[in-house]
Parts: structure tokens; sequence; C-alpha cells
């Protein structure tokens, strides 16, 4: 079994088997109701399709998120005067309070992880953490396989310096041949499309009941 199949056991055990409460809590966080406030704070006004594809949740999510927010004060839906078939969402001063306590706390919570991890181990992790997402923002669904120009760009754009000998001390260097993505999904921005239109859309009045 080659290394990469190896690694990625080990990350699979890892990842499945870190049950804690952290853990539990940035999975909930990553979709629900604290990263459609993030993206509220960041934004200012966003429609709803905006934010069902910025965090990942269905139109029906998201509707459902953002009543139940709605209801607790914390974002407020109008209709847009320029288009009455579009919906606006923002943040009210309170939700925008409550995002910025969120971001404290896991601030300190980060902050102890790092105590405890020591200064040199978090500045390993984080030189790998940053070289890991470079990569990973070349893996993109439908992508070809990059090329070692395009690889070595995407590091210098993050501030990093590329060093294939170094970091594939284990195998031969060798220009990588583009591919197709066996995972590619040419509907996806079709169907996405169609989400976004229903989604910011105002529904139409039901039609009165004939007796």
């Amino acid at each position: 079994m080659a290394f990469e199949d190896d690694a990625l056991e080990r990350m699979h055990t890892i990842m499945s088997g870190s049950h804690s409460a952290m853990m539990e809590h940035m999975n909930r966080v990553h979709r629900g109701e604290p990263a459609v406030m993030r993206e509220l704070a960041a934004q200012g006004a966003c429609t709803p399709g905006h934010l069902a594809e910025t965090t990942g949740n269905s139109p029906g999510r998201i509707s459902a998120i953002l009543a139940a927010l709605e209801k607790k004060g914390w974002v407020t839906r109008t209709v847009d005067p320029e288009n009455r078939r579009r919906v606006i969402v923002r943040i009210t001063p309170e939700g925008r309070n409550l995002v910025a306590l969120h971001r404290q706390m896991r601030e300190e919570r980060l902050r102890w992880i790092f105590g405890q991890m020591g200064e040199r181990r978090t500045a390993e992790f984080l030189d790998l953490l940053a070289r890991f997402m470079a990569y990973t923002s070349l893996c993109g669904p439908g992508a070809q396989a990059p090329d070692e120009a395009t690889i070595a760009k995407a590091f210098e754009d993050n501030g990093l310096q590329y060093r294939p000998a170094q970091d594939r001390e284990n195998i031969t260097l060798t220009a990588a041949q583009p591919e197709e993505c066996p995972f590619a999904d040419t509907d996806a921005a079709a169907r996405a499309a169609t989400a976004h239109t229903d989604q910011d859309a105002v529904a139409p009045p039901a039609a009165p009941q004939r007796g």
C-alpha cells in the first residue's frame, strides 16, 4: 500500500474517531445558523439564495434557518423595493453582537489548544495546514489535475514557498497529467441557478378557494 493510501486511511480514522464537543459544534457551525449569521455579518445584506450557496444548505433548509433566526430577532427579511420578487436578509444589531461573542469564544478555545501543543508543534501544524489548503484549492469538482506551474502559482498566491523536491522526497517528480475528475457534475450549475431563482423569489399568493 502506498503512503498516500496509508495517510488517507489514518485521516479517516482520526476524523471519525474525534468525537470531541468542539468538533461536533464546529460541524454544526459550518452549515447551520452560525454559518448564516457569520455570512450576514460579513456581507451586510444577502438573498436567501446566496446564503444557501455559501453555507452549503438546500433552499428548503435555508428557509427554515432564516425563519428560526427571524423569530429570535437576529435577522430581518424584507422585500427588495427595486424587485419585489426578491427577498433581502439582514442581520440585526443583536445578531451582530452574538456573532462577535461566538468568535471570541472560538478564539479562546483555539488559543488554549495551541498552548497545549506548544509553540514548535503549533508552528509546524499551521505550516502544514497552509500547504494542505493550498493543494485543496486546486481540487474542486470537475477540476483537472494541475501541472507544476499551477501548483507553484497557488502556493505563491498564499504566500508559501513551493518545494516539490522537499515535499516529495519519496516519490519521483513527474508533471501531473490533466485528467477529468470522476465526480464532475455537469448539471450542478444549472440546478444551483434554478434553486437560486426559486429561493430568492417571493412566493405568489395562494389562489382563493371556491365555495
